[in-house]
């Protein structure tokens, strides 16, 4: 996740006595009256640095976008503080959303989108200077990168992939293209990631887990947008995720779910 540069050794503090309201393989976010606080798992922490990269890009997204995040109170390397949202994430609520409710979810989405993609970069990474994450059964980082070029040249230069396949890879990396513009981008656009409170037009109150935001291709949120979105029901909500860009990439989401096959 590290890429070349592991965080040294550091001394957590004390974690928060609270509730566990949720976990996953690489954290716990543990609630304390009305704010959270997620720590990592793992003894590197968030990050190679003192500034995790979701601290970082939760207060960019604020000073930059009108899209809902929590505020962030205070953070460390190893653990941020922030405002909780109350809500229920889209994958709980979407089944017993009426149509309008859905509609405006989406109008909102859309708009979130387009401001994501308004914000233009310099290079391939996080936002806080750390390589970009790839991710998808586990996850690994690279980078940062000056190009597009260099992005999908590392993506299919890993040692698995052996010398006899390399024109293979290459004609992968080819039709990816370098033409694409480097955008502001979540990186984890997911039913469990977007928090919505029930209203007569539904309405979206927060967009979580920032921790892989930063410069990307325009097409990298697409990509994940559809593989997070399209697993609730591809009906009503999968087929939309399309309508929630200003332009389409299924050739990028296709060639990229296939690298992501081989990691």
């Amino acid at each position: 996740m590290f890429g070349d540069s592991p965080p040294p050794p550091r001394t957590p503090a004390p974690y928060p006595e609270g509730e566990v309201i949720h976990e996953s393989n690489i954290s716990y976010v543990v609630r304390h009256g009305d704010t959270v606080t997620k720590y990592a798992k793992s003894s590197d922490g968030m990050g190679a640095g003192d500034r995790p990269n979701e601290a970082e890009a939760l207060r960019f997204v604020r000073e930059h976008t009108s899209i809902p995040v929590p505020e962030v109170v205070s953070s460390d390397w190893n653990r941020i503080t922030m405002e909780h949202v109350e809500g229920r994430t889209l994958r709980e609520a979407w089944p017993s959303l009426e149509p309008a409710q859905r509609a405006g979810i989406l109008a909102q989405l859309r708009d979130y989108m387009a401001q994501l993609r308004s914000l233009r970069g310099l290079y391939v990474g996080r936002l806080n200077g750390e390589g970009a994450i790839i991710h998808g059964l586990s996850a690994w980082s690279g980078g940062p990168f000056q190009t597009t070029a260099e992005l999908h040249s590392w993506l299919v230069h890993k040692p698995s992939f052996v010398e006899a396949r390399s024109a293979f890879w290459h004609q992968i990396t080819a039709r990816l293209g370098d033409e694409f513009p480097i955008v502001f981008t979540h990186g984890d656009i997911s039913s469990e990631n977007i928090i919505v409170r029930d209203g007569r037009d539904g309405r979206v109150a927060a967009l979580l887990d920032w921790k892989w935001a930063g410069w990307a291709p325009e097409y990298w949120e697409y990509v994940y947008a559809m593989r997070g979105l399209d697993r609730v029901d591809w009906e009503t909500l999968g087929s939309q995720v399309p309508s929630l860009f200003s332009s389409r990439h299924d050739m990028e989401y296709i060639l990229l779910s296939f690298i992501l096959l081989f990691h």
